[in-house]
């Protein structure tokens, strides 16, 4: 799925760069758009409403933070379906979030929790149309708030 959104940062320690879009190195909240990103989803129904997810998220842009790499994070969790043998259905998913993008003034890796809620249409059995927006909360690292959204296609297997 690829997608973007837009980026809040709340540095724990004073005078931390966080890549604020005004390019101001002293602020002590940053907000910036998200760098633009794929996420790729494996899946596996454990029931009719409820499936294992583990989403790999890779940023096809470099992080505004000085010194950022480009993103990549790991997060499993589950996906809830609201309806099911319908062929317009909506889902609502949760996730823990393992950040391993690099930045150059704060620790590597970041824990963070993830929502997010889609309406998907499946056009045959094996293969799905689907929107979500979402947000994520982090911790480690500074205090960061992520909106986002993107559209995606899912293929299915027996």
């Amino acid at each position: 799925m690829p997608g973007t959104g837009y980026r809040v940062v709340v540095p724990y320690k004073d005078s931390v760069s966080c890549g604020d879009s005004s390019n101001n190195d002293n602020k002590r909240v940053c907000s910036h758009v998200m760098p633009f990103f794929l996420d790729l989803q494996l899946s596996y129904g454990l029931d009719p409403r409820v499936d294992l997810i583990v989403d790999l998220r890779f940023a096809l842009q470099r992080d505004p933070a000085p010194g950022a790499g480009h993103e990549f994070a790991l997060a499993p969790g589950f996906r809830y379906w609201l309806d099911q043998g319908v062929a317009l259905k909506f889902y609502a998913t949760g996730q823990l979030i393992y950040d391993y993008t690099n930045y150059l003034y704060v620790s590597k890796g970041d824990f963070a929790i993830r929502n997010a809620d889609g309406v998907m249409y499946d056009a045959i059995k094996n293969l799905g149309f689907f929107f979500q927006v979402g947000w994520t909360m982090g911790f480690v690292r500074w205090f960061r708030m992520e909106f986002d959204a993107g559209l995606g296609v899912q293929l299915r297997f027996p």
